[in-house]
């Protein structure tokens, strides 16, 4: 019996994986940049304040350069590591450094807890391939950095923050410590009884971080991606086409935002046709020369 449920919990932590990393690939959303790192771990990118400040989706150019926005030393930094995010207030710390004050509490959206206070227990040892010490990604402003694994030795997804942790709980020891310890995410915690997605554990934490909470933790910048490059228009909106189709068909339903994405898929398409048909033209107008070899 307990081969099958070991069978089964590998099987769910797969599938998982294959999500992580389709959501790793994904640029363009409003509230948050996920950032592939490794087959088991997603450098998530949240944003703190919605005050009109410019998405992750922005981010991703600065990300992928020598140069930071923010006002940490990045000389460090590799040029192809995510973009993690500190509070607009504070700049960034040191390893084992504390944190600055934090903001006010956060407002909170469905099943969402913040301002957790911990207590001790097992889960408190597990802790990430990538330690807090080590993370050599550069803090953007106004946001807040987690990782999102799925461990195979672990056997579940689990969650850490990153950055700004004193935002979103209470706990003691040290700032590695708390850098170090998975949150108490209720997605996660329901990965045993729940059909758990990547995008559950997502917007879980898009709603407990970001300021207002939105009602749509998937919301995308348009702006952004209208402004890409053709050829990238066409593949970034093709790409975030296929994963948020995916959750319109097996997201939960009866989730507040269900209904937001629904609706955010349509724009989305009528660009992502439209790309496709510039790109077409454009192959068109560049003449038979590519059609040389004489093949019909």
């Amino acid at each position: 019996m307990s081969s099958k449920r070991e069978k089964e919990q590998k099987r769910k932590l797969q599938h998982f994986l294959s999500d992580l990393a389709l959501l790793g690939s994904l640029q363009g959303f409003k509230y948050f940049q996920p950032w592939l790192r490794g087959k088991e771990e997603v450098l998530l990118t949240v944003v703190n304040e919605d005050l009109g400040w410019r998405s992750p989706g922005f981010a991703v150019s600065r990300a992928s350069s020598y140069s930071s926005t923010s006002s940490c030393n990045s000389s460090d930094v590799s040029p192809s590591s995510s973009s993690p995010s500190l509070d607009s207030r504070s700049s960034s710390p040191l390893p084992g450094e504390p944190i600055g004050a934090g903001d006010p509490p956060v407002h909170t959206c469905t099943n969402v807890q913040p301002k957790t206070i911990r207590s001790p227990s097992s889960e408190e040892h597990l802790l990430p391939a990538s330690p807090s010490e080590r993370e050599i990604a550069v803090p953007e402003v106004n946001c807040t950095l987690f990782l999102l694994a799925g461990y195979v030795k672990y056997g579940r997804p689990y969650a850490w923050i990153r950055s700004n942790h004193e935002r979103l709980v209470n706990i003691g020891g040290t700032d590695s410590m708390v850098k170090d310890t998975p949150m108490k995410l209720k997605s996660i915690s329901d990965w045993q009884t729940r059909g758990i997605r990547v995008w559950d554990v997502v917007s879980e934490l898009v709603c407990l971080c970001t300021v207002p909470s939105p009602s749509n933790p998937f919301a995308l910048d348009m702006r952004y991606i209208q402004n890409l490059p053709l050829p990238d228009r066409f593949l970034v909106t093709g790409a975030l086409l296929n994963f948020l189709e995916m959750y319109v068909v097996y997201g939960n339903r009866d989730e507040l935002h269900y209904d937001r994405v629904v609706e955010e898929v349509k724009p989305l398409r009528r660009l992502h046709v439209q790309s496709l048909m510039e790109l077409q033209r454009r192959r068109e107008n560049a003449g038979p020369t590519a059609d040389s070899s004489g093949e019909v």
